[in-house]
């Protein structure tokens, strides 16, 4: 049995490559990246057995965490500290 031509990664928090799944061919490389990023957003490439070589790639994610000054709210006699958090993921809305 041959081993698929292409493997497809995605970069974990750190970086590292972690591996998905191999494809036989390009064209299935890129629809399965594409299906995999809507379903988890992040950093993916194809990795062809043949060249050893990077072959296709998602752009590099950015995270941004932004946290603006702390609003006070008073409920049921209670107060609380409400922060405003806005972390833009590879793949969903603008970075």
């Amino acid at each position: 049995m041959r081993a698929a031509p292409y493997d497809i990664f995605r970069k974990d928090l750190l970086g590292t490559p972690v591996w998905m799944e191999a494809v036989e061919d390009i064209e299935t490389a890129k629809v399965r990246v594409t299906e995999l990023a809507g379903r988890s957003p992040g950093e993916y490439f194809v990795f062809s057995q043949e060249t050893k070589k990077i072959v296709s790639s998602t752009a590099p994610c950015s995270y941004e965490l932004a946290v603006p000054i702390p609003a006070f709210s008073q409920i049921g006699g209670l107060s609380s500290i409400l922060f405003c958090v806005n972390l833009s993921l590879c793949g969903r809305g603008d970075p």
